[in-house]
């Protein structure tokens, strides 16, 4: 509970500063390393027809980037924080399929789906030193096809609320369940994106 308070806290102070829409608020340094997450997420598959659980989904920003380029899937946002998702569902009133959630990813019922992905939202420090490998292993248990995340490499304040993994960790972790783990790195600095999938 202290976890997410500390997180919700943390955007609320940013929301103060820079305002619910902008990335800031959201933790992002600007809007096109934001989208340059996105992109890479997006090479996960084909995503047409697909369903898509979001986690983490904020101002509901992936959702519309994906209406940009995809035709017919269906999408599922969760956010824990109200103000983000009420602009989420603002931003993305005129797709019909997109539902959002309040709520916590790690309590409650998620929607199993195709695809799962994770923009961001495990980037969090947390009093659980094993949280990332529980939260990676109760996403991946909601895909029917794979599960894509990115997370930081490293963090411009070590002593902040972000933390930063080794690639090769989680890596090796995703391979104890999946024979099939993707690596994505240097199109950001201090970033990497990993694609468990389930064949």
């Amino acid at each position: 509970m202290l976890d997410q308070l500390y997180i919700q806290k943390f955007h609320e102070d940013k929301i103060k500063q820079y305002g619910s829409e902008s990335p800031q608020s959201l933790a992002w340094f600007s809007e096109e390393d934001q989208l340059k997450r996105f992109e890479v997420l997006a090479q996960i598959g084909n995503l047409n027809t697909k369903s898509i659980l979001d986690i983490g989904c904020g101002n509901g920003d992936l959702c519309y980037y994906l209406t940009q380029y995809l035709t017919n899937f269906s999408y599922h946002g969760i956010d824990r924080i109200a103000t983000f998702l009420d602009n989420a569902i603002e931003k993305n009133k005129d797709f019909p399929t997109a539902t959002f959630y309040l709520g916590d990813f790690m309590q409650g019922t998620l929607p199993v789906v195709d695809y799962v992905l994770v923009s961001g939202s495990l980037n969090y420090k947390n009093s659980d030193p094993d949280f990332i490998f529980k939260a990676i292993t109760h996403l991946y248990a909601h895909c029917n096809i794979a599960l894509g995340f990115n997370l930081l490499s490293k963090t411009v304040n070590p002593d902040g609320i972000l933390i930063a993994y080794a690639p090769k960790t989680i890596t090796d972790f995703c391979k104890t369940f999946s024979d099939n783990v993707r690596l994505k790195e240097n199109y950001l600095e201090d970033d990497f994106t990993v694609m468990v999938y389930k064949e």
